[in-house]
């Protein structure tokens, strides 16, 4: 891979080319090139996680056989990639981590006929990537301080206390539950409300998994429950 020098703009810096290119060699080195080809895109919508790997079919569903892979894609955050290249030299590294732990997913998917998780299975892989001293993939990420200042509603659970928070207001607490212990969720208005420093749950795999993926509105059934996995 060619490196690419620190930018205040990180997604600016790095195109779509150039995500390809360390895919190619993600899926070369750490899959032996078994993964299909995937859409990677600069999303300015993603806010409450780095990077989401997304799919509206599900694994056994999804035709091999397809000629378009517009349905699968891995998305990266264009706002938090910058705000993170923005305060250190290590954004670029940042998002090969990223990269590596969605192409995970994108494993299980294609591969393993599942849907993501981060369950025993993306354990043993993530820990025979990282063995490498390439990549660092983790199951979190440490931005935060970025996630809230992006972050204008917020919901908390009724029973445990567990705060959502979000770019835009997504969740629904008629149609959501809480993903710690299903309990009711309410949406916080006081802005002295909104100052908690518990970690952010995100929605994990929202067209992969989410009920909404089923139709138009995806509502009508039993309450989504949140989940706390990142994506």
């Amino acid at each position: 891979m060619t490196p690419i020098s620190a930018s205040p703009n990180l997604s600016l810096s790095i195109s779509s080319e150039e995500l390809q290119i360390r895919w190619r060699h993600l899926n070369a080195r750490y899959f032996a090139g078994s993964l299909r080809p995937i859409d990677i895109v600069w999303s300015q919508r993603l806010t409450a996680s780095v990077g989401m790997f997304a799919c509206r079919q599900g694994p056994r569903t999804f035709s091999s056989l397809a000629k378009t892979h517009s349905h699968r894609e891995i998305r990266l955050s264009l706002p938090l990639f910058d705000q993170l290249a923005a305060r250190t030299p290590y954004a670029e590294q940042e998002l090969l981590n990223t990269l590596a732990h969605e192409m995970i997913h994108q494993w299980q998917f294609d591969m393993l006929k599942r849907r993501p998780d981060h369950g025993l299975e993306f354990f043993r892989k993530m820990t025979q990537m990282n063995r490498s001293g390439e990549v660092a993939v983790t199951t979190y990420h440490s931005l935060e301080k970025e996630v809230m200042a992006l972050s204008k509603f917020a919901w908390r659970c009724r029973d445990c206390g567990r705060l959502y928070r979000r770019h835009r207001r997504t969740i629904q607490p008629k149609h959501h539950n809480c993903g710690v212990c299903r309990g009711p969720l309410q949406e916080l208005v006081s802005p002295a409300q909104l100052s908690d420093d518990r970690p952010t749950p995100t929605l994990a795999h929202a067209l992969a998994s989410s009920p909404r993926s089923a139709g138009p509105t995806g509502f009508g059934g039993a309450p989504e429950q949140l989940t706390l996995e990142l994506t």
